[in-house]
């Protein structure tokens, strides 16, 4: 697993933050992200939808592209 997240970001400016994962034959139970210590995105394959947005202030989350993109103030 690689985990990319700029070190810094001008507030304001959109980030992506990524997560590579090759799990070969295993399946992924579920990827969580987190901004001080609180919930704002979680995947989970199996759930339908798989992808769920929280709110937590200065994030906003796109859960409508493929490759979820996160902005973060």
């Amino acid at each position: 697993m690689q985990i990319r997240v700029p070190e810094a970001v001008k507030r304001g400016d959109s980030v992506t933050l990524v997560c590579d994962y090759d799990l070969e034959s295993a399946a992924l139970y579920t990827i969580k992200w987190y901004r001080d210590d609180e919930e704002f995105y979680r995947f989970v394959p199996k759930e339908s939808p798989p992808s769920q947005a929280f709110t937590v202030s200065h994030v906003n989350v796109d859960v409508s592209s493929f490759l979820e993109s996160v902005n973060i103030m």
